[in-house]
């Protein structure tokens, strides 16, 4: 009988405390319900471990429309209910909620709340920016309004109007808003709500087509080109516990997300941006970098802004993780994501995996100088995903502080950063020069001792000629003695073109061969340099189109050069000017050879040294090219000139040309591949 009445009472607790879980209307989900995803070596997106699942979805609320969220000092959820016109504080622990209303306030979009006090501001402020009224309304943490900021008086802003949508305040109470369809910038109002300034502005991006379009198009075609001039808008803003400003910003073309220093410039320089049609951005206590895209994606960096993973997704269907639309995001005090969603009007929790723990307490380490453990961290990734260019990439920086040059510089290369891989190599050469440099100067001195013996011998006993003789027999035979002629050309560049132009030395065979090996120059310098200087991927390398271009640009020199020659009464033919051409490329094959070779020893700061090399024999070889063109075609320098302008302008029309004939002919295979799919479609049905 005893054991009966305990179990009844365990079952009435059971369903009470069940009743009391359903009527939260709280869904704990277990597993993820959206992929995670990481970028590879080429910046490629791939799948890797869950990095956050889904915790709480609270539809209990009743918010309509919410569009941001924000942390209080308690950890407690603070979001803006713009359909309701009210700030709903929620208290994840409990359940339980408060709400703050104000009749000023119609509709809310953005919130922020102050998490340490200060002499001008207690903590657990709130401030509010609602666009239907123009207002910014500064709330006390138990609902008391302070103080309302309208439309600042000053001069500037005049003219400009006042929809604050989304706010941050830093300590001494300065408020940095977002202004609905402003391109001018971040507003900047002070204390008082003073216009001070623009605290950051997005600039627009052209490209050098786009510039002189702009120069010399009016408004009217530029608008028909598509060509839009106006800033992208910020869409969110946010202040960490240090006071360093953040915004995002929806829009190709332009820095979406900005780590802002004191000035209102861009700390994050050349990052790698998974969106560009951003919502929302937050920050967490350890300096991780949290947006929220309007696709429903969740993208996560690190404090430098290299890119860690992405997840989430966007549908219509009621399911933990998915979105319909993203547009508010914030961390709380345990690392978890809370997300509101203004077209399903609830709030969702994400809760970070070991996975992700692993990894932000490996950053967090790094950022602290616990090298040793956070190299630990990172291999306890790499063991969850040995693909992983983001562990490979914080376990080299650890050993390049810890002076493990060679780890640094194996790990940097699997992650394909050059720049750093550049700093550990650095390094590594440096030490092997120091160790080194003794017995290199010591080989040098020995190399020329024996090499000043060995050449006075050698003048007394002759006993190197019988190489010699082989040699000169090799070099004799045509063909080698053909393309060996080439060396003449930075000597005497008159003499050998006139040789060449009267067929006393060279031959078409020659110039074949030196072309061939032109073209295998080239093709080592794009594709043969060293780690550092190698950007093109030999995967990613179109060799017919190289093959291509160089034969077509080859081809289409001197086809339109003998043209000219007909026009300008030149003396040369169309072999003598093909001959010329290839015995001009010697510099060229040079500096590309030797570019690339040094590329393999060189670092970064070395860079200018390789271009002058490689642009060093590209001028040579245009200045050979000119000189060809005056011997052979007998022309004075002002003939020649004109000749060289006229046949790169009848170049570029032969482009242009087979260019549109190529349009065309896509167009008219489209057509008729149309009609075929229409008839069929008309034959079945």
């Amino acid at each position: 009988m005893k054991f009966i009445q305990k179990s009844l009472l365990v079952f009435v607790i059971a369903l009470i405390a069940f009743a009391s879980f359903s009527s939260l209307r709280v869904v704990e989900a277990t597993s993820s319900t959206s992929y995670t995803y990481a970028l590879d070596d080429e910046q490629r997106f791939v799948r890797t471990q869950d990095a956050y699942l889904p915790g709480q979805t609270i539809t209990s609320l009743g918010l309509n429309k919410p569009t941001d969220v924000a942390i209080d000092h308690l950890n407690n959820i603070v979001i803006a209910d713009s359909g309701n016109a009210r700030i709903v504080i929620f208290n994840p622990r409990t359940g339980s909620s408060r709400e703050i209303r104000n009749p000023q306030m119609l509709g809310p979009t953005g919130v922020f709340v102050i998490q340490q006090s200060s002499v001008f501001l207690a903590q657990g402020d709130i401030f509010v920016a609602d666009p239907a009224v123009g207002r910014v309304f500064h709330f006390a943490y138990d609902g008391t309004l302070k103080n309302t900021f309208g439309k600042p008086t000053a001069p500037l802003y005049e003219t400009l109007q006042f929809q604050p949508e989304k706010i941050a305040v830093d300590q001494v109470g300065t408020m940095y808003i977002v202004s609905k369809g402003s391109s001018d910038g971040i507003v900047q109002l002070s204390s008082q709500g003073e216009f001070q300034n623009f605290f950051a502005s997005n600039r627009v991006q052209l490209s050098l087509m786009e510039q002189f379009q702009q120069f010399i198009y009016t408004d009217e075609q530029l608008t028909n080109l598509g060509l839009n001039l106006t800033p992208p808008i910020f869409t969110s803003i946010f202040i960490d516990h240090t006071g360093i400003v953040y915004s995002s910003s929806s829009g190709r073309r332009v820095d979406n997300i900005k780590k802002h220093n004191t000035q209102g410039n861009n700390m994050l320089v050349d990052i790698f941006v998974a969106s560009t049609r951003l919502s929302d951005i937050t920050v967490d206590r350890n300096g991780i970098i949290y947006s929220a895209d309007q696709n429903g994606f969740i993208d996560v960096y690190t404090n430098d802004g290299e890119f860690i993973y992405t997840f989430g997704s966007i549908s219509d269907v009621d399911v933990a993780g998915f979105f319909k639309t993203l547009s508010g995001l914030v961390v709380d005090i345990d690392g978890k994501i809370w997300t509101v969603d203004s077209g399903k009007s609830y709030l969702q929790s994400f809760v970070p995996t070991e996975y992700a723990q692993t990894i932000y307490q490996a950053i967090i380490n790094y950022n602290e100088t616990r090298y040793e453990q956070s190299i630990q961290l990172w291999k306890n990734v790499l063991r969850l995903n040995q693909l992983s260019i983001l562990a490979h990439n914080g376990l080299a920086k650890n050993y390049l502080q810890t002076e493990q040059y060679q780890l640094a510089a194996y790990h940097f290369e699997i992650a394909g950063n050059r720049t750093l891989y550049s700093e550990a190599f650095w390094e590594i050469r440096n030490l092997w020069l120091q160790e080194n440099l003794l017995g290199i100067i010591g080989f040098g001195v020995l190399f020329s001792i024996a090499f000043i013996v060995l050449r006075a011998v050698e003048k007394k006993s002759k006993f190197l000629e019988p190489v010699r003789v082989g040699l000169a027999k090799v070099s004799n035979v045509r063909v080698i003695s053909d393309v060996l002629f080439v060396r003449q050309v930075h000597k005497k560049p008159s003499d050998t073109f006139y040789a060449l132009r009267k067929g006393k030395s060279g031959s078409y065979l020659g110039a074949f061969i030196l072309l061939l090996i032109t073209f295998f120059s080239y093709l080592f310098y794009i594709a043969g340099k060293g780690f550092i200087f190698q950007t093109q991927s030999l995967r990613n390398l179109d060799l017919g189109s190289i093959v291509l271009g160089f034969v077509l640009l080859v081809g289409l020199f001197v086809l339109c050069s003998y043209l000219i020659t007909s026009i300008q009464d030149g003396e040369g033919t169309f072999g003598e000017i093909f001959k010329g051409f290839s015995y001009s490329t010697y510099p060229f094959i040079l500096g590309a050879v030797f570019s690339t070779l040094a590329s393999y020893i060189a670092t970064t700061n070395e860079l200018f040294l390789l271009n002058f090399l490689f642009f060093a024999g590209l001028i040579g070889s245009v200045l050979m090219i000119f000189l060809s063109i005056s011997e052979i075609q007998n022309y004075s320098f002002g003939q020649t000139v004109k000749s060289i302008l006229f046949t790169l302008f009848f170049i570029i029309i032969i482009l242009l040309v087979i260019s549109f004939v190529q349009m065309t002919i896509g167009q008219l295979f489209s057509f008729f591949e149309e009609i075929i799919k229409e008839a069929i479609r008309n034959a079945i049905g």
